[in-house]
């Protein structure tokens, strides 16, 4: 059951399954899936914390209630508050999508690493923390290698998308849109690669079908044909 090392590969080899027909062989379809609930709620709850705590920050800045040795401390939080509350509301997001119950599936924790005797085990503080830690840690060093590869494109892009319409505003919206476009290619491939069907610490991440009310074990959704959540 092992993950391949990134989604572009030809699916997993379905293996002998050690819970009795309760597992679904994860593919792009359901990584999608997944990623559109975590990465949904994710950028709108940290993009309203964000926008509520900047404009508190500034009025009370502009009010000169802060003393001038915060000047530098307060800039240098408003230009990069994004990233921490990102991942901060990102294990918020995980510990929801991690009880979530999609269309036809939902991920389990599985004890033993998946192996004979597995059990199904809650999803903890303890164990969100660790598959969020794996999910952030992953993403930074893989947005740090897509930003490079892709810098001299996206850069020209830009500049060529700018020069059309030359305007400070439009330029800081094309800016934001490239971010979001290389975190959401970002979360895709580490949820996909890195998350569903891998071992974390000691347990493993994996898929099975909702029992249906008579108990029999529904056909797992296809690759493309899931409605999104």
């Amino acid at each position: 059951m092992a993950g391949p090392p990134s989604m572009f590969d030809s699916p997993r080899p379905v293996q002998p399954d050690p819970l009795a027909g309760n597992y679904i062989q994860p593919n792009l379809g359901y990584g999608l899936r997944i990623w559109w609930a975590f990465y949904w709620r994710t950028l709108l709850s940290s993009m309203v914390a964000i926008i509520g705590f900047n404009f508190l920050l500034r009025e009370v800045w502009l009010a000169g209630i802060l003393p001038e040795s915060l000047t530098a401390p307060v800039s240098l939080i408003l230009r990069f508050d994004s990233y921490p509350a990102y991942y901060l509301f990102a294990f918020l997001a995980m510990a929801l999508v991690l009880r979530k119950r999609f269309r036809g599936f939902r991920i389990v924790l599985l004890s033993n690493h998946g192996d004979e005797g597995a059990q199904v085990l809650a999803p903890t503080l303890a164990r969100t923390a660790r598959v969020w830690w794996t999910f952030c840690w992953r993403s930074i060093v893989y947005r740090i290698i897509v930003a490079v590869a892709v810098m001299f494109p996206l850069g020209w892009i830009m500049g060529f998308l700018v020069a059309l319409v030359p305007s400070p505003g439009f330029a800081v919206a094309v800016n934001y849109a490239m971010q979001l476009l290389l975190d959401g290619v970002v979360g895709i491939v580490v949820i996909y690669s890195a998350i569903l069907d891998e071992d974390i610490a000691d347990f493993r991440v994996a898929l099975q079908p909702l029992a249906s009310a008579t108990g029999a074990v529904p056909a797992p959704a296809t690759a493309a044909g899931g409605e999104p959540n």
